[in-house]
């Protein structure tokens, strides 16, 4: 009754804010117990990760701790396949040799 629906926005908000504070605790519990390990250990996270969140958090803050936005799988500026192609195809002749110029004659 009352409640306002929940954008997505919000809500990945929350969730990146939730998986900071995770790793944040991590950082702590290392600190309090003074032994990597045994924190990481505890919170079932390899101690590699635990130093690149230590590294971030030192460097960031806390939104150093967040996730990072995921790469694209096709990058806007690469050679489209079909050109890729064309070139290869110009610069190699069919005994293999290639025929490229600077002038590209």
């Amino acid at each position: 009754m009352g409640h306002s629906p929940i954008s997505k926005k919000g809500s990945s908000r929350d969730a990146a804010s939730k998986i900071a504070r995770q790793r944040m605790s991590v950082l702590e519990l290392a600190q309090e117990l003074g032994n990597v390990a045994e924190a990481c250990r505890q919170r079932g996270m390899d101690r590699t990760s635990f130093y690149e969140w230590k590294r971030r958090f030192q460097t960031q803050g806390l939104d150093g701790l967040k996730d990072l936005p995921r790469i694209h799988k096709s990058h806007p500026q690469t050679t489209p396949p079909e050109i890729v192609e064309k070139i290869k195809a110009l610069a190699n002749d069919e005994t293999g040799n290639a025929h490229i110029t600077p002038s590209g004659r």
